[in-house]
């Protein structure tokens, strides 16, 4: 589809991802089945989201449990692993993601709401992210204070964002003080129902952890400790480099501190994640919306000098500055009606958007 951006021009954008094939799930379920998830689901535009869900459940707890009845070798380990995170690891965490936002269930039924705990509860801790504790960190503390420095806990802002050294320290503080460090911040903001339920999402898992391993250590080792170092890293290396260019003169402004990464394959794995900052704006928005409204909201783009950058993932974006790859970026960047810049001028924008932010934003 092209979309011509009105008031900036005669510019065009040409957005693949609007009508691309959905990559999310790997099987669709049964007829019978499609019937019956019909009943509980909100809308048929969640059937992406809630066939990637029932293709997890259908073959991982499975997988799992043969693998501490028969699993003997780390072989057999790294097979489980291998295959559990190759094919579902960002179609889970995405579907979780996005099912945390806007639930794909309907609450109104005692099924929906059963249905509607699984991801988060009961598969989570499959993918390293211990039960029930994605909610708080994610949408209540990264949306709710907009990766505020000495706000947010995992705020990219007063960091350099182009320094190997500062990145491991962000990722080791997530994955060994987030245990703490999300309770007390449920607490801090009275939510103390939140807080215990964070807590004890952690020794739920650590409990499960506990009982695999007394029936078979290599198992558990492969079940839930590879998980959960591989998933903190890849979380926190996607929050970074979703966060990676934050514009320390406006570091609250979405459009300015987050960015949109359009026609990449991953946005077909991933419900269209690379829409990152209309998601930022408005969490709310069903994921299949994220590529529409960006075309709607073009001339905000240009108003608010926004970054875009064509056929290249967050991952890519990531490691392109970890490298010092900026010249690479700036030959992938979109100008819909933003100041007009050189190749050199991007990369000193984006040299710039990668300076630390040093001052805190005040509570509200």
């Amino acid at each position: 589809m092209i979309a011509r951006v009105g008031a900036c021009g005669a510019r065009e954008v040409t957005c693949d991802d609007l009508h691309a094939r959905r990559r999310e799930y790997v099987v669709p379920p049964t007829g019978a089945l499609v019937q019956r998830l019909r009943a509980v689901t909100r809308s048929e535009k969640d059937f992406p989201l809630i066939f990637a869900l029932v293709n997890v459940l259908a073959t991982t707890p499975a997988m799992a449990l043969a693998l501490v009845c028969r699993g003997r070798h780390w072989t057999h380990g790294a097979s489980y692993f291998a295959s559990v995170y190759g094919l579902f690891l960002q179609r889970f965490a995405l579907a979780l993601h996005y099912g945390t936002h806007a639930s794909a269930f309907r609450r109104d039924r005692v099924a929906g709401r059963i249905l509607d705990s699984v991801a988060g509860g009961f598969l989570a801790p499959f993918f390293g992210i211990p039960s029930g504790v994605y909610k708080l960190h994610h949408d209540m503390m990264h949306h709710g204070e907009n990766n505020a420095l000495g706000r947010d806990l995992s705020s990219t802002e007063g960091l350099r964002r182009d320094s190997v050294l500062a990145f491991a320290a962000y990722w080791a503080r997530f994955t060994f003080w987030s245990i703490v460090e999300l309770p007390l911040y449920a607490v801090r903001k009275g939510m103390y129902g939140t807080a215990v339920k964070c807590v004890a999402g952690f020794v739920g898992t650590y409990a499960a952890y506990t009982c695999v391993k007394s029936l078979n250590a290599m198992a558990a080792f492969w079940i839930f400790v590879v998980p959960y170092f591989t998933s903190s890293f890849a979380l926190m290396f996607g929050n970074w480099s979703q966060h990676i260019f934050v514009d320390p003169d406006k570091p609250h402004c979405h459009y300015r501190n987050s960015y949109c990464a359009i026609n990449h394959p991953d946005n077909q794995l991933t419900f269209n994640d690379g829409y990152h900052t209309i998601h930022h704006i408005n969490s709310k928005l069903h994921w299949s919306e994220l590529p529409e409204q960006f075309l709607a909201t073009l001339d905000q783009f240009a108003k608010n000098d926004g970054l875009i950058f064509d056929n290249v993932g967050f991952f890519d974006v990531g490691l392109a500055v970890m490298c010092g790859r900026l010249h690479w970026l700036a030959d992938r960047y979109v100008n819909v009606g933003q100041p007009t810049r050189t190749r050199d001028e991007i990369v000193a924008l984006l040299k710039h958007r990668l300076k630390p932010v040093r001052t805190k934003q005040k509570p509200s």
